[in-house]
């Protein structure tokens, strides 16, 4: 039991105590007051014996003359003065051979105690004396009849044992809380004290800390006890204190470098065995980096042995300082270490910390003041991609390191050159992405959004494009998560809105007052302190009503910080912005989020509508999702269609509006307002299937 949290109070000694007591007196003063009531029941059967043979005497002597004279008027009042007796319920003269001289008579007691009287006693006693003669002869003349009811004697007698029974329970409660008090004082409020003071006491150090001797309880046991202890916490402090010096010892020995204090070969196959296994079960990723020194013998041969140790000392240093907590360390041999990267999402991470311990050599060492320069080179392997075994891994990051030094050093390899000419290639268009604002290399394309019950357009979505100067047009798919991880994402998103809000005005200006525009918002914009203001100050700029601007999010971009989320999307409601929740279906908590954030609409996934009405597993999910809608209150969306059966399946299904290509692709902005005004004129007549239009021009980013 942890004694820092205490004892649970159904197993404090002192309650069960308490209720040891308690109970116990109970029982005995019950017990007692019912052996007192046992004895009262038979003196109170034997009184009214009594008072009743007392009560024949009292009036035999009369009665006996009534009866000489068959005097019926003298018998009756002899028996009327009996009546003056509660408990006398008939009393009867009777002749010998003859009906009754004289008989007074009153109803029986109606006590409420009877049932129990009546049970103790018998509810009627009934006693008989002779009446006889005077002497010499004694003759008899008949008897004298009293019958006596025990309900008087009854109730009092039960009223008695009630108090009996009362106090004597009373009696023994109050002796065990003064024996209760006793204990508690002499012994469970002393021990108490030392178990606070014990729980106290740390772990790792118990002879540090000495139990105090509670007061008046120096010479006697519970003293005697406490010496006790203290004698062998102290004793297994000392112990203690060897045992972990051995035992860090002999781990440090089988698990550590002795001289760089890194983890060994050994230690470092055993941690890639659990990362792998932690990977393989949630679908992760990990790097392997093999870094070796260049020419470390030449280096041995320029200064002596100690001096070479003292470098790989400061060098694991500089590597374990720079590495952190973001990657795990360790040495493979002599001028080897390897790095263990887990939960990576992509191989350029990888690559970013290759050329990052790299570049941590640069700086020389000085070695007996003497700057000595030490580069090196990596080879980087990646589970589950290259291998799923440690000794695989090992090998291959060892290979990639021996391939890269045979082709120039001071460099990093990976162990599959086409994913090293990936990362490249990668590392270069994310350095191009980042001057793409300033080369005005971005715009915006525009696609419609079409409303069923208004059968017009209504509503367009901005789209983003990227148009590289060297290799064209660049998917949304591999340039967003590109900004979003070089947080370029931020002025991009500031762009996307300024235009988006801007090109929206000039619409409004040009008749279109109804037309609304959705822009996306990703997942660093969302969590970004600024974006509620931001979009405030662009409404008001551009005048534009609020209703008319609609902001989109995806449940990617929620999940990433649910309480933060919630407040950004309230506040971005509260200023009258409508709030779409994209791509619905795809994510894991549809549900539960349409229940927590104030959405307007929701958006069915393109990949949704494909092979509609078909596709009967699609049909179902639409279905599903449109009565979602309709149960949350919310609008519809189906994004990607391409079909006239696509649209009438979904206004049959209930769906408000669409957007796809069959309404029109992404245009740019002047293109998309000819298309506009064209629709508008022609919006009574059936709609173009403009799904084979010039697909070569844009993207549907739905």
């Amino acid at each position: 039991m942890d004694t820092k949290k205490g004892i649970h109070s159904k197993e404090q000694l002192s309650i069960k105590l308490l209720k040891a007591v308690l109970l116990g007196a109970c029982i005995l003063g019950v017990s007692l007051s019912l052996v007192q009531v046992f004895l009262d029941v038979h003196q109170s059967s034997k009184a009214i014996d009594r008072k009743a043979r007392e009560m024949l005497a009292m009036i035999n002597e009369p009665a006996s003359r009534a009866a000489y004279r068959l005097d019926t008027g003298m018998g009756q009042e002899v028996l009327n003065g009996l009546l003056e007796m509660k408990s006398v319920q008939v009393a009867a003269i009777r002749l010998d051979g003859a009906p009754e001289l004289a008989m007074v008579e009153r109803p029986v007691f109606a006590s409420r105690y009877r049932l129990i009287s009546d049970y103790i006693f018998n509810p009627i006693r009934i006693y008989r004396q002779p009446l006889y003669g005077h002497k010499p002869e004694k003759e008899y003349f008949g008897e004298l009849i009293l019958s006596i009811d025990t309900a008087y004697e009854g109730k009092a007698l039960i009223q008695r044992s009630v108090v009996v029974v009362f106090s004597g329970v009373i009696r023994a409660i109050a002796m065990a809380l003064l024996l209760y008090l006793i204990y508690s004082t002499l012994l469970t409020k002393p021990l108490k004290r030392v178990i606070r003071h014990l729980s106290s006491i740390d772990p790792e150090e118990p002879g540090q800390q000495q139990l105090p001797i509670p007061k008046g309880n120096e010479n006697n046991e519970l003293g005697l006890w406490v010496k006790t202890a203290n004698k062998l916490l102290t004793s297994i402090d000392y112990h203690y204190s060897l045992r972990q010096k051995a035992e860090a010892r002999i781990m440090r020995l089988s698990q550590y470098d002795y001289l760089t204090r890194l983890p060994n070969r050994r230690t470092l196959q055993n941690q890639i065995n659990k990362l792998i296994e932690k990977a393989s079960s949630k679908g992760e990723s990990i790097a392997l980096l093999c870094l070796g020194l260049d020419d470390f013998k030449s280096l041995n041969a320029q200064v002596n042995f100690n001096a070479a140790e003292h470098i790989l000392v400061k060098l694991s240093d500089r590597l374990r300082n720079h590495i952190g907590n973001k990657a795990y360390i360790g040495r493979l041999g002599e001028d080897q270490f390897a790095i263990i990267q887990s939960q990576i999402e992509q191989p350029y991470e990888a690559a970013e910390l290759a050329q990052a311990l790299i570049k941590q050599l640069d700086r020389p060492f000085e070695i007996n003041n003497e700057q000595l320069t030490v580069s090196a080179t990596v080879g980087i392997t990646l589970f589950p991609d290259d291998g799923d075994d440690v000794d695989t891994l090992l090998q291959q990051a060892e290979f990639a390191m021996i391939m890269a030094k045979s082709r120039s050093r001071n460099r990093y390899q990976f162990y599959i050159a086409t994913i090293d000419t990936e990362i490249r290639q990668r590392k270069r268009l994310e350095m191009d992405l980042h001057k793409a604002l300033e080369h005005h290399e971005l715009s915006l394309a525009f696609q419609p959004q079409f409303n069923y019950q208004k059968g017009k357009l209504v509503g367009i979505e901005a789209l983003l494009r990227w148009k590289h100067p060297e290799k064209g047009l660049i998917s949304p798919d591999m340039f967003i998560p590109m900004a979003e991880h070089s947080l370029d994402i931020i002025p991009i998103g500031d762009w996307v809105l300024e235009n988006a809000f801007q090109q929206l005005h000039r619409w409004h200006l040009a008749g279109y007052e109804d037309l609304r525009m959705a822009v996306n918002l990703s997942a660093v914009q969302l969590q970004d302190q600024n974006i509620v203001d931001r979009i405030a100050y662009l409404l008001d700029k551009y005048q534009i009503p609020p209703e008319t601007m609609e902001l989109e999010v995806t449940e990617t971009s929620i999940i990433e910080d649910l309480e933060t989320s919630k407040i950004q999307l309230r506040k971005i409601k509260e200023i009258g912005v409508g709030l779409a929740l994209d791509d619905f279906g795809t994510g894991y908590s549809s549900l539960s989020y349409l229940k927590q954030f104030p959405f307007d609409k929701i958006k069915i996934d393109k990949s949704f509508i494909e092979g509609l009405p078909e596709n009967k597993e699609n049909c179902v999910i639409v279905e599903a999702i449109v009565q979602i809608g309709k149960s949350f209150g919310l609008k519809v969306l189906a994004e990607g269609i391409e079909t006239a059966e696509q649209e009438n399946y979904l206004i049959e299904k209930g769906c408000q509006e669409g957007q796809g290509y069959y309404y029109g692709k992404p245009l740019p902005a002047q293109d998309f307002i000819n298309h506009l005004s064209d629709h508008n004129a022609l919006s009574t007549e059936p709609r173009p299937n403009l799904v084979n239009m010039n697909r070569d021009q844009g993207a549907n980013n739905d």
